[in-house]
């Protein structure tokens, strides 16, 4: 037995040595581990305000579209009303004109039907 102690203990050393170098590789992957996990929410978090920005810019864009939509309809809608207000103008206008005419054709049609009537 005394002459197995040199290669045992040359196992033995062997063992520990490899035992020391997995746990090495170990402690190096956890620390890898941890360094790529801070880098990946670093990322994650910088392409969360990425896309935040994207949809807050998609957003504004629509609310200028829509804006300008509803300024172009009130712009329209203001034509028409004033449209329609010069077009009422212009009807009692020729209404009272037309009423003028009116009475004057029924006092012909009066003097007409009398006149027949002798």
């Amino acid at each position: 037995m005394a002459r197995q102690v040199p290669s045992a203990l040359a196992v033995i050393g062997t063992v520990y040595l490899f035992l020391k170098a997995a746990e090495k590789e170990r402690a190096e992957r956890v620390s890898n581990s941890k360094e790529i996990g801070e880098v990946q929410r670093a990322h994650d978090l910088q392409m969360a305000n990425v896309q935040r920005g994207i949809q807050l810019e998609v957003n504004n864009l629509w609310a200028n579209t829509v804006k300008n939509i509803m300024t172009t309809q009130d712009t329209s809608n203001q034509t028409i009303v004033d449209a329609i207000k010069d077009m009422h103008a212009q009807m009692i206008d020729q209404y009272e004109k037309m009423g003028i005419t009116k009475d004057l054709y029924d006092v012909a049609k009066k003097m007409l039907n009398k006149g027949d009537a002798k």
